[in-house]
């Protein structure tokens, strides 16, 4: 008779074959090791480049250097220093109560996935890798890349596993391979000034994901992924990001003599006409960002420059983070201080003009947006109660535009309440006189109008648009609020999530949305019949993006009215 013993040390044996962990080789002959979880092949916290630590702070990526030999990649890398979401999370728990206006299934992964960076570090350029279990090398899979979204000041791929995606592939018979890269934001990815600009090291945050996609080029085969097969995508700023990839160096998206990507999708973000890096608005945030680190603003840029590389890790997270929740402005100032701009090398030129004048890279994409994008970042402006007030929170964010500019907006967003957002909600939401007008003016200023911009300068591109209007009506102040679809592709398996995944999958192996996906035809977007998506919870129908057409073309063509 077998001892129970032996019984027990058979099945474990048995499981640790069965669960036997995935491993990957590098550089000819580096092995690391990830982890399965269920269908699912992970490999975490991989470094693609060196620390950016010391005399590299601010400054642009290094190659890795170090070994990969060993390497367990069980765990996710800690997050890039960056502003605390939790005080987001607080402004907008103070303004709406969001334990009493989102659904409970929601509030939870929305919670996860904002607070998910508690753990930080300078040393954070890492990037993660997920496969169907048991893929080869030689399978060649599609590859999804993802850049995670955060108002280019906090963010983690962390808080985005994927799972969900590599799961619902393998259940469509179109298995990929999904990447997730870490990037500096805020001041470490993004500080802008002379000092900055001079010494060649804008947009760090930019070169990051650049590095990252270079590492995949050189190295995703080793997983069984297609460098020859790559789409970027990402949300927020993450789609504002690809936007930029899309633009970065006018167009060219080669990395030794091959495209680093062949397809893109961008939710909820798109190209941005800010003024080049040691404009006006750069200069404001980062001599504000050098007073609250205790570096002497009065010496030259240089010199605070080399301050702010003396000082701590804590003494510069306490800096960013330090603003006033009750201030007019709050966390604006957080918001529209950081974050690509042109700067006459990864950024030649503004981004507008760099669409406009054909200097991009020529892929498929797909572009879209929620109705209600500004609910989200309206609080911001909660004690701009009356017209005055709206038009002193306008001049604030408008430093470059004249009088007659502001006041054309103020009279293409009027106070009426029923044109306000959450839209077609009538006189309902009203969480101020001006919340609607302003989360409108917002909508439009930071999402409606790049993405079509976008539409309108690639011609010559396959390209299709979406407006997700699944929330509407279902969630009081917010309406189907920015960032809400999150929840969908990687957490809660319901409603507008198989939209999500499979299109985007679709996509990714097919550079076409509608392949094997047993959902409603999605038809490309032209110039004449402007068709669009609409994303519903329970289905979908295709409408025309005619939408709010004067306010939006006026964020189109003043371009003043950025920074």
């Amino acid at each position: 008779m077998v001892s129970k013993s032996l019984f027990l040390a058979a099945a474990v044996n048995l499981a640790g074959v069965l669960a036997q962990a995935p491993t990957a080789v590098l550089n000819g002959n580096e092995v690391i090791s990830g982890v399965v979880e269920g269908k699912v092949d992970t490999f975490k916290g991989i470094p693609f480049a060196d620390p950016p630590l010391n005399d590299l702070r601010f400054k642009h990526p290094q190659p890795f250097t170090g070994s990969y030999q060993g390497l367990k990649a069980n765990d996710f890398s800690p997050a890039c220093m960056q502003l605390d979401p939790g005080n987001s999370l607080t402004l907008l728990d103070k303004a709406l109560g969001l334990a009493k206006v989102i659904p409970e299934q929601f509030r939870g992964p929305l919670y996860d996935m904002a607070k998910g960076t508690v753990s930080m570090n300078e040393d954070c350029l890492y990037l993660n890798v997920f496969r169907p279990a048991g893929t080869k090398p030689e399978d060649k899979l599609p590859v999804m890349v993802w850049i995670y979204g955060g108002a280019f000041v906090y963010g983690s791929s962390a808080a985005y596993p994927g799972n969900s995606y590599v799961k619902e592939s393998i259940n469509m018979g179109q298995p990929v391979v999904f990447v997730s890269i870490n990037y500096r934001t805020g001041p470490f990815g993004f500080l802008g000034g002379d000092a900055i600009t001079a010494e060649g090291n804008t947009n760090a945050g930019l070169h990051d994901q650049r590095k990252g996609l270079e590492w995949v080029s050189d190295n995703i085969a080793n997983f069984g992924g297609d460098p020859d097969k790559v789409m970027i995508f990402g949300e927020s700023a993450g789609a504002m990001s690809v936007a930029h990839q899309l633009i970065a160096y006018g167009g060219d998206n080669t990395y030794n003599g091959k495209k680093l990507f062949h397809s893109a999708i961008l939710q909820s973000g798109g190209p941005l006409p800010n003024h080049d890096s040691s404009s006006v608005g750069p200069d404001i945030s980062y001599n504000r960002f050098a007073q609250y680190a205790g570096c002497d603003t009065s010496a030259s840029a240089n010199d605070t420059l080399e301050c702010l590389r003396s000082k701590s890790s804590s003494v510069l997270h306490d800096a960013q983070n330090s603003y006033d929740l009750k201030d007019l402005f709050g966390l604006l100032p957080q918001f529209l201080g950081f974050g690509p701009r042109p700067d006459g090398n990864i950024i030649p030129d503004a981004a507008y003009e760099l669409f406009r004048s054909g200097r991009y890279a020529k892929v498929p994409y797909i572009s879209g947006n929620q109705e209600d994008e500004g609910t989200a970042f309206a609080p911001v402006a909660l004690n701009a109660t009356t017209t005055p007030h709206v038009k002193k929170w306008l001049q604030y964010i408008f430093y470059d535009a004249s009088e007659a500019s502001i006041d054309r907006v103020l009279s293409l967003y009027p106070q009426t309440l029923s044109v306000g957002s959450p839209f077609r909600t009538g006189i309902l939401n009203a969480l101020t006189p001006q919340f609607k007008r302003v989360a409108a003016i917002l909508s439009d200023m930071l999402f409606q109008s790049p993405r079509r911009v976008m539409l309108s300068a690639t011609k010559d591109v396959n390209r299709w648009t979406y407006l997700s209007t699944h929330l509407h009506n279902l969630v009081p102040f917010l309406g189907t609020f920015h960032g809400n679809e999150l929840i969908f592709q990687f957490n809660v398996n319901i409603g507008p999530a198989n939209s999500y995944l499979r299109y985007f999958i679709s996509f990714a192996n097919h550079h076409d949305p509608n392949v094997g996906t047993n959902l409603l035809q999605w038809d490309q977007y032209t110039d004449e019949g402007k068709e669009m998506l609409e994303i519903h919870m329970t289905d979908n129908v295709m409408r025309t993006d005619d939408y709010r057409i004067e306010g939006i073309s006026n964020f189109e063509t003043d371009v003043n009215l950025y920074g």
